[in-house]
């Protein structure tokens, strides 16, 4: 039997179901990288939710809008402030369940990310020891951009965008 290709779906928050949104928030916290408190309504209100769904949510993936004060932040950390403002997305919550892995469902989520933006400016951050996603950012011409940073959880790291 043929392996059943999962494709990405992507959809406006407001065009989600609550229980949609649910799996959503799930997947994201089960990331582990992001401060709980306030994410549902930083869910709703970004620009577009990345959803791969087997049985059940098993990918994830957001474009953001990302609040001027964090951007700058971002940016001043990495050492490149002054481009800061040519960015008007964040690429950001992209997570795939550990028993999913392996399976290509990274690039399916960063090809919906991509022909969704459609030429916009976008960035992203990663740790600066995810190799994966490194890999996966260059595949999709996301360039790194200024130095490593520490962030606020103890971790070093790194930007991306897809433009110069």
């Amino acid at each position: 039997m043929a392996k059943k290709k999962m494709d990405a779906v992507v959809k406006k928050p407001t065009e989600c179901a609550p229980d949609e949104l649910d799996a959503f928030q799930k997947l994201v916290e089960e990331g582990g990288e992001v401060t709980p408190h306030g994410l549902r309504q930083r869910i709703e209100q970004a620009e577009a939710l990345v959803f791969i769904t087997e049985s059940e949510c098993i990918a994830v993936g957001a474009i953001k809008h990302p609040n001027n004060g964090y951007k700058e932040a971002v940016f001043s950390k990495a050492g490149v402030a002054e481009k800061s403002d040519s960015f008007n997305y964040e690429l950001g919550w992209l997570y795939v369940k550990p028993e999913a892995r392996g399976k290509g469902l990274g690039h399916s989520l960063m090809k919906a990310v991509v022909t969704y933006l459609s030429g916009s400016s976008c960035y992203a951050t990663t740790r600066e020891n995810n190799d994966s996603m490194h890999h996966l950012f260059s595949q999709y011409n996301f360039n790194r951009l200024g130095a490593a940073y520490q962030s606020d959880n103890g971790y070093s790291l790194v930007l991306y965008a897809n433009k110069p």
